[in-house]
C-alpha cells in the first residue's frame, strides 16, 4: 500500500519494519491458524469423550481433506469469475464460524451414569455375589439446558411455569416408558453411590491403547440388561453412558454439519494466500516467512488451550459429577476458536488484492514454485531433464499436466508423497487419542504441538541444503524411513512423555518433505503445466493422503488398538520406500521416452550446496495482467540457463 508520495507504508512490528499489507497478512495467518490449533487438533479426544467409536472419529476427521479435496477447484472457479475475493474470504470465515459452534452443540444425552456403592462407613459394597461385578447403573442427574443461558433463567425464574410443565410431562412418560420396558436403576438402602469411570477399573490385561467406547456389560455393571437397556457405551476418561443409538444419531448430525461447513469454508486459505502473494510480489521468497507466522499461532494457542484444559475439568452442568475427574470442557475451545477466528475476519477486511489477482487455487502452487530456486543448480538440471515430452499445442492445462505426470517415474514419486501424508492424518487424528489413554493431558498436547511446529519452523531455513546433499528421490525415501523408526517406537512406549521427542522429529520430517516434493514437482512438470502439477501434489498429499490415513487409521484403531496400527503404517511406509527404490532401480525408466535421460541420483555426492538456477526471468510477471499465451507459458525455464552455466563453467 502506497501513501499519496507514493512511498510504501510500513509498520514497526516486533522490533522489525513491515509493510502494512505484509503485516496484516502475517496477523491473518497468525489469528487464523491460531483458531484452528485451538480446537481442531483436539476434535480426535472430543468426540471420543461423547462415546464415538475410533471409526466415527476417523470419518469425521477424514472427511474434511477429502471435501477440502473436491471442493477447491470449484471456489477457485467462483472468485476468478466473480472477483469478489475479499467478501467471499469474509463469508468463508463465517461459515466456519457458524458451523464450528454448530458442532460443539450436538452432543448425545446422557442417559445413565456407572456408580460403585459404599457403605456409611465408607466400604465398598457387592451387590451380587460376583467377582468381577463391581457397579451399578444409575440415573443420570438433571441438566439444565441453554448453558449459561439456561443458568441465568433459572436463576431469575424465566421460564419457570413451562420448565414445571415441561418436566410433569417428562416424568409421565418416563415412568410409563419404565414400566413398560425399561427398569429404573435401584440402589439398595443405608448405601451411597459415587460414580466412577468404568475404564478405570478394567483390568490392564484387557485393555488394549486405543480402542474407544467400553461397552456396558453384566460382569462390569450388576442391573445391566440389555433386553431391557438396549446397547450402553460410556466413553473411557468420563462418567458418562450413553445409548448407542443416540450416539449414532449425533454421528450423523455431525457428518452432516462437517460437510456443508467444509465446503462452505474452504476459500478462506486460499483466497488469503493470492492476497498475501499480492503483497509479496516484488518480493515473493517472503510468502513463506510470511506463512510461518501460521505456524506460530497455531503452536501457541494449542499450547495455551492445552494448560486451559487442564483447569477445565469442573462442569456446573454435569449429569454424573464426581471428584477429580479425567474428562474435559471442550466448551472453551470451541468458544477460543470463535474469537480468534473473528479476530482473522476483521484483519481480512483489511487485505488487498490487485486487478488481476492470481486464481485462489493456484496462489498455493506459485507460492510453492517460489521456494525452487533454493534446489542446487546441477540438481536442478537433472531433475529438469526427467520432463516428459508431451504435446502443449493443446489448451487443456489440465490434460497437459495428466500427459507430464504419467510415467512410471512420477507416479511412483507421487504414490510415496500419499503415503507420507496418509501418516498426517493418523497422527493428526489419533495421537492425542492414544496418548490419552497413556495418561497423557492436554497440557502435554500443547507441548507436543509447539515442539512439533518448532521443527516446521527450523526445517523452513535447512531443508534445501538437506536436499541438495542427498537428491529429491533420496530425501523421500529417507523421509518415509524415519517415519517408519518414528511409528513403530511410537507404538512401543508407555509414558506418553516420551512423545515429544518423536513429535519434533515430525515437524523437521514433515518440513523437509514438503520443500523436497514441491520444489521436485515444479522441476519435472512443463513450463506451462507448473501450477496445475503443484495442486494436483497438494491435493494427493493434504486431501487424498491425509484423509485416507485418517479413515484408515479409525478402521484399524477400533479392530487393533493404536499400537498395531502404528507398527502396520511404519511398515507400510518401509516397504513402500524400498519398492520405490526397487522399481526406479531396476527400470531405470526405460521405455519413457524424456528431454534427457540422466536419473542416477546415487551422483548426487558431486553437487555443490549452493547455487540458484534461475527458473523464470521475473518471478513478478506471474502477478502482472497476463494474456492466455502467457500463461501457459508460466514459469519456462530460460533457454540459455545462464545460472546453471556459470556454475558449471565456475566449477571448471
Amino acid at each position: 500500500m502506497e501513501d499519496s508520495a507514493g512511498q510504501v507504508r510500513t509498520v514497526r512490528f516486533l522490533g522489525q519494519a513491515f509493510s502494512r499489507e505484509s503485516l496484516m497478512c502475517r496477523l491473518f495467518y497468525l489469528f487464523f491458524f491460531a483458531s484452528f490449533g485451538s480446537l481442531f487438533p483436539l476434535l480426535g479426544v472430543y468426540f471420543k469423550q461423547l462415546g464415538m467409536t475410533a471409526t466415527q472419529a476417523g470419518i469425521l476427521l477424514g472427511c474434511r481433506p477429502f471435501l477440502e479435496m473436491a471442493s477447491h477447484p470449484f471456489w477457485g472457479s467462483f472468485a476468478s469469475r466473480f472477483k469478489k475475493e475479499k467478501l467471499l474470504l469474509i463469508f468463508s470465515l463465517g461459515s466456519l464460524i457458524v458451523f464450528t459452534l454448530a458442532i460443539g452443540f450436538v452432543q448425545p444425552s446422557t442417559q445413565y451414569c456407572v456408580s460403585i456403592m459404599e457403605s456409611e462407613a465408607g466400604e465398598a459394597v457387592k451387590p451380587q455375589e460376583n467377582d468381577t461385578c463391581i457397579s451399578l447403573l444409575t440415573n443420570a442427574g438433571e441438566v439444565i439446558p441453554g448453558g449459561a443461558v439456561g443458568f441465568l433463567k433459572k436463576k431469575i425464574g424465566l421460564g419457570r411455569r413451562k420448565r414445571a410443565t415441561k418436566e410433569k410431562t417428562r416424568g409421565r412418560a418416563r415412568s410409563k416408558i419404565t414400566t413398560t420396558t425399561t427398569p429404573e436403576p435401584t440402589t439398595p438402602p443405608k448405601v451411597v453411590t459415587e460414580n466412577i469411570d468404568l475404564s478405570t477399573v478394567e483390568k490392564p490385561e484387557t485393555a488394549i491403547v486405543g480402542i474407544s467406547p467400553v461397552y456396558i456389560t453384566r460382569e462390569e455393571v450388576c442391573n445391566y440388561d440389555e433386553e431391557a437397556y438396549g446397547i450402553l457405551v460410556t466413553p473411557p476418561h468420563s462418567t458418562r453412558v450413553y445409548k448407542q443409538p443416540v450416539v449414532e444419531q449425533a454421528f450423523m448430525m455431525l457428518l452432516l454439519l462437517i460437510i456443508f461447513g467444509e465446503f462452505l469454508s474452504t476459500p478462506a486459505l486460499s483466497i488469503a494466500d493470492a492476497a498475501t502473494l499480492n503483497a509479496c510480489k516484488d518480493h515473493p521468497k517472503e510468502f513463506g516467512k510470511i506463512r510461518l507466522f501460521g505456524s506460530v499461532g497455531w503452536g501457541a494457542a494449542m499450547f495455551i488451550m492445552g494448560i486451559a484444559l487442564d483447569y477445565s475439568d469442573t462442569f456446573r452442568n454435569h449429569p454424573c459429577p464426581v471428584k477429580n475427574s479425567t474428562e474435559k470442557n471442550y466448551v472453551l475451545c470451541f468458544v477460543m476458536c470463535t474469537i480468534f477466528i473473528m479476530a482473522a475476519m476483521l484483519i481480512a477486511t483489511q487485505l488487498k488484492f490487485g486487478a488481476e489477482s492470481v486464481r485462489s487455487d493456484e496462489a498455493t502452487a506459485l507460492a510453492m514454485d517460489a521456494r525452487a530456486e533454493e534446489v542446487a543448480p546441477a540438481l536442478a538440471e537433472k531433475a529438469r531433464n526427467r520432463q516428459a515430452q508431451v504435446d502443449t499445442t493443446t489448451q487443456n492445462s489440465l490434460l497437459i499436466t495428466l500427459k507430464s505426470l504419467n510415467n512410471l517415474h512420477t507416479i511412483i514419486f507421487l504414490v510415496l508423497v500419499t503415503i507420507f501424508g496418509m501418516g498426517t492424518g493418523v497422527v493428526f487424528s489419533f495421537l492425542y487419542w492414544t496418548l490419552q489413554d497413556l495418561g497423557g493431558s492436554p497440557s502435554l498436547f500443547g507441548m507436543l504441538s509447539v515442539v512439533n511446529h518448532l521443527g516446521e519452523i527450523i526445517v523452513f531455513f535447512y531443508a534445501f541444503k538437506i536436499i541438495n546433499k542427498l537428491g529429491h528421490m533420496r530425501t523421500i525415501y529417507a523421509c518415509l524411513l524415519v517415519n517408519t523408526v518414528r511409528f513403530i517406537i511410537l507404538a512401543l512406549i508407555d509414558n506418553a512423555f516420551l512423545a515429544i521427542p518423536l513429535q519434533l522429529v515430525q515437524g523437521l520430517v514433515l518440513g523437509t518433505l514438503w520443500a523436497c516434493a514441491s520444489s521436485y514437482i515444479t522441476l519435472i512438470a512443463p513450463a506451462n503445466a507448473k501450477a496445475s502439477s503443484q495442486q494436483i501434489l497438494f491435493l494427493l498429499y493434504q486431501g487424498l493422503g491425509k484423509g485416507m490415513g485418517s479413515i484408515l487409521a479409525g478402521i484399524c484403531i477400533q479392530s487393533l488398538g493404536s499400537r498395531v496400527t502404528f507398527v502396520l503404517y511404519g511398515l507400510f511406509c518401509a516397504v513402500a520406500a524400498g519398492a520405490g527404490f526397487a522399481i526406479n532401480k531396476f527400470y531405470k525408466y526405460d521405455g519413457i521416452k524424456y528431454s534427457a535421460g540422466m536419473f542416477d541420483d546415487e551422483e548426487c555426492d558431486i553437487l555443490a550446496p549452493q547455487g540458484l538456477p534461475s527458473l523464470r526471468t521475473d518471478m513478478h510477471d506471474a502477478f502482472a495482467p497476463q494474456t492466455a499465451v502467457s500463461n501457459a507459458n508460466y514459469g519456462a525455464i530460460d533457454p540459455q540457463q545462464d545460472a546453471y552455466d556459470r556454475y558449471v563453467s565456475s566449477a571448471q
